[in-house]
């Protein structure tokens, strides 16, 4: 074989390479021009290479779905916290008309109560008395059949005595006291 017949194959072998690695490019979103050039001049060596990479196409739709999806999910969420705040809101205002109607005003009762420290469902409510003078309005400690409860606030513990939940002769104490007292005994605790 001559030179020239070598230097034919050689550029027949070099456009076949050129066009399927540009063709593979181009199924991969890729630059068609770049990698036709690649094939024509290193063959194997780049066909190998191209069919190695990813394919830009999918990515591209995988990023542009995933996109669409964070979208939603933030507009779902954003939906959602619009409807938990008018819940929210809503809630608040039927309390403060049923605080109207019973006299009492719940918001002073503190959130984070003991687990059992409300023995009845009616029990949420502050009371429109005041501490006796000198004591405080939080701290209030019950002691029922022998077992220590609270601390609670002032307005809880008269909630409970308005309701009949607390007995006059169950024992109550905050700091300030010298000793433990019975509810009865304290000012303001149970209705005049």
């Amino acid at each position: 074989m001559g030179s020239g017949e070598e230097l034919m194959i050689n550029l027949v072998a070099g456009l076949i390479f050129g066009a399927i690695c540009a063709a593979i490019a181009h199924s991969k979103g890729r630059n068609t021009v770049g990698w036709f050039f690649l094939g024509f001049f290193f063959a194997c060596i780049s066909l190998i290479i191209i069919l190695c990479l990813s394919n830009l196409k999918e990515e591209e739709a995988k990023w542009s779905a995933n996109e669409i999806e964070q979208r939603r999910l933030r507009e779902q969420l954003r939906q959602e916290q619009l409807k938990n705040e008018a819940l929210r809101q809503h809630t608040v205002a039927r309390l403060d008309i049923h605080d109207q109607k019973l006299g009492i005003d719940t918001r002073d009762v503190p959130t984070a109560l003991p687990l059992g420290s409300l023995s009845s469902p009616g029990l949420i409510g502050a009371s429109p008395s005041s501490p006796p003078t000198g004591l405080p309005a939080s701290g209030w400690y019950i002691n029922s059949n022998g077992s220590q409860e609270g601390p609670y606030t002032f307005a809880l513990v008269s909630a409970r005595a308005r309701q009949g939940t607390l007995p006059a002769e169950t024992l109550v104490w905050v700091e300030g006291m010298d000793e433990w007292r019975t509810a009865g005994s304290i000012p303001n605790l149970f209705p005049a």
